[in-house]
């Protein structure tokens, strides 16, 4: 961005250099050759100038200090040498204020269309012509201009040359340019800007800067109108075109001060409250006072305006200052040169400057082209961010539209869930009810014969019995794969069993709360645990039987080993009738993933198993 600000105040520097030269080359026209410059004043309707009266005068010239309060006609009479009577002349009259006519030795070579109300204006445009051999004299010739204006608004004449043809023509293509062909340049700008940006306001109204712009634009219009006019249409007269003029600048002045105040996001409302008074106390005045008073009202009110011009300019300059942005600090840089044209200009309008070309009128076109690419561009970014932030709502609203069908997943799948483990507790219930019972009052009917019963059926009754509860109280923390829940009803029943048979029980968890296995393994390691215990409760005749399950780096670790007095066992032998138990503990350790280790001896028997708590089937594969 610093790169950016110093080209730009290059930009300035070189405008600056420009037209100080252009002001250079327009302050210093072709030095004249006038022997004597004399004025007498007369009326209206004075075809010719009256023989008395004359007095001399230099030029640029306003009759305003000589003849106060004067309107009407004035008389300049330039007198010159002219050595070579053959040889063409060119000659430049820088302004003409109001309308005139020009004589060459008593002989009309131009004249203004209207030289009493409602004037041509002739003020803002210079006059070039080439007088030929048969115009001239040998010695002594005349330029004899009448000139129609009013003291209030600074009738007199304009700086005028003559000589070299070629000299004088570039002097006269310098003015033409600066005084015209920028103006009527700086028009259409101002016309373009005040349609582009009036429809941008129109359709986004809620962006006010663009429609204080397109406002200032507008009332720029007869306003740089006033510049290059060279009829007074469509006023009556003179002083309304003056009036509507001086009302028009002042407006756009403040017009522009709310557009600076709006792109600068500045609350000043006792600024806004004093520029806007400022200005229509301005009008005021110059609609309301009467006519002796008048140029000094004039003067007031384009002081006013120009203050009130100021005051926006170093509006937009603090607030680049303040923001840094690249945007704010383009656009001061694009007031920097407006902002001295309008002193140059207001020190013209007073006399203190002894010129007619005012800089103003181009240069804020030039300003205007400027302000007008800043806001483009100030637009583009704002549609791109409109564009960005649309992007970033649609990535938004499709994640929140993912998320929202993945709750809605979640939300279905808990409800199937809820479905699923109702209708399971509801078998549950039936099978303890009508299952249960029946093999409960068949264990007891067999038990209650004694010897007579066959062992095998007797454990088989059993085991099925067993395998129901464990059903059963899996199902009741179906929806749940944290092992320690689902050890705790075994243990509480089993742990009642041991102490009912006089055995005590003693359970080591170690890190057993976040250890997680599914239903499956869950039940398998559960059925192996309850096997062990019931063959300690039914065949080790121990006293005591303690019981330890550690989780540890990725596996489960499960020991029982009790004091009794122990078995031999082999690989197809069992701890209960029919040979099934062992083998029952080893199928399940293998569907574990784990291997079973029975330790037997005189002093007891202590059965250890390992397993991974991850399946089987999502371990890597060994090499």
């Amino acid at each position: 961005m610093a790169g950016l600000r110093h080209r730009l105040l290059g930009w300035v520097c070189g405008l600056l250099a420009l037209a100080g030269a252009a002001q250079a080359q327009s302050a210093s026209p072709v030095p004249p050759a006038f022997e004597r410059i004399e004025a007498v004043h007369s009326d209206w309707s004075a075809t010719a100038p009256p023989q008395a009266g004359w007095t001399e005068v230099s030029l640029p010239d306003q009759w305003i200090a000589r003849w106060p309060g004067h309107e009407g006609v004035v008389w300049y009479r330039l007198r010159w040498q002219q050595a070579d009577a053959t040889q063409p002349v060119a000659l430049m009259i820088d302004s003409i204020t109001m309308a005139g006519a020009v004589s060459v030795n008593g002989l009309l070579i131009a004249q203004d269309s209207h030289l009493v109300e409602p004037l041509s204006r002739s003020w803002n445009r210079p006059r070039h012509w080439l007088i030929a051999p048969p115009l001239l004299r040998p010695g002594v010739n005349e330029l004899l201009v009448r000139v129609s204006g009013m003291a209030v608004y600074h009738g007199g004449l304009g700086a005028v040359s003559i000589g070299d043809a070629g000299t004088v023509a570039d002097s006269y293509d310098r003015a033409e340019v600066v005084r015209r062909a920028l103006l009527q340049i700086g028009v259409g700008v101002t016309l373009a800007s005040m349609v582009l940006f009036g429809m941008i306001w129109l359709l986004r109204r809620s962006e006010q800067v663009y429609g204080w712009f397109a406002l200032f634009s507008l009332l720029r219009l007869p306003y740089g109108y006033h510049y290059i006019a060279t009829e007074i249409w469509p006023y009556p007269d003179t002083a309304t075109f003056q009036f509507a003029n001086l009302a028009f600048l002042l407006a756009s002045a403040t017009s522009f001060v709310f557009f600076a105040l709006h792109f600068g996001q500045l609350r000043l409302p006792r600024l806004r409250s004093l520029v806007l008074g400022a200005c229509v106390a301005a009008i005021a005045a110059v609609a309301f006072t009467p006519v002796p008073w008048l140029a000094q009202a004039r003067n007031a009110a384009v002081v006013v305006a120009a203050a009130i011009f100021l005051a926006g300019a170093s509006l937009l300059l603090w607030h680049a200052w303040r923001s840094r942005r690249t945007e704010a600090i383009a656009l001061a840089v694009w007031v920097v040169l407006p902002m001295a044209t309008a002193v140059h200009d207001l020190l013209v309008y007073l006399r203190f400057i002894t010129t007619n070309t005012y800089y103003f009128p181009a240069v804020s076109s030039l300003m205007l082209l400027g302000m007008a690419s800043v806001l483009a561009l100030h637009l583009i970014g704002g549609i791109r961010m409109v564009e960005h932030f649309n992007a970033q709502l649609r990535e938004r609203v499709d994640a929140a539209t993912a998320r929202l069908a993945q709750m809605l997943h979640r939300q279905h799948a808990g409800e199937l869930e809820r479905a699923r483990l109702t209708e399971r507790m509801s078998l549950v219930r039936d099978l303890h009810d009508g299952l249960g019972m029946t093999l409960s009052g068949h264990i007891h009917a067999l038990q209650a014969r004694g010897s007579a019963v066959d062992s095998g059926s007797l454990w088989a009754l059993r085991e099925i019995n067993a395998d129901l509860r464990l059903l059963i109280e899996g199902a009741s923390l179906d929806d749940t794969d944290r092992f320690v829940e689902r050890l705790a009803p075994l243990r509480h029943r089993s742990t009642r069993l041991l102490d009912a048979a006089g055995i005590t029980c003693r359970w080591e968890l170690h890190d057993l709360a976040d250890c997680r296995l599914d239903a499956r393994r869950s039940l398998d390691l559960l059925r192996l645990l309850q096997e062990a215990l019931t063959n300690v409760l039914k065949h080790s005749g121990a006293s005591e039987v303690k019981v330890r399950l550690e989780a540890a780096d990725g596996q489960l670790a499960l020991s029982v080993a009790d004091n009794g007095h122990g078995f031999e066992a082999k690989p197809q032998e069992s701890a209960a009738p029919g040979g099934l138990g062992l083998q029952s503990m080893r199928a399940r350790a293998q569907r574990l993933g784990g291997e079973l280790v029975i330790r037997t001896d005189a002093q007891g028997t202590v059965l250890a198993l390992r397993l991974p708590l991850a399946p089987p089937e999502a371990q890597a594969p060994r090499g």
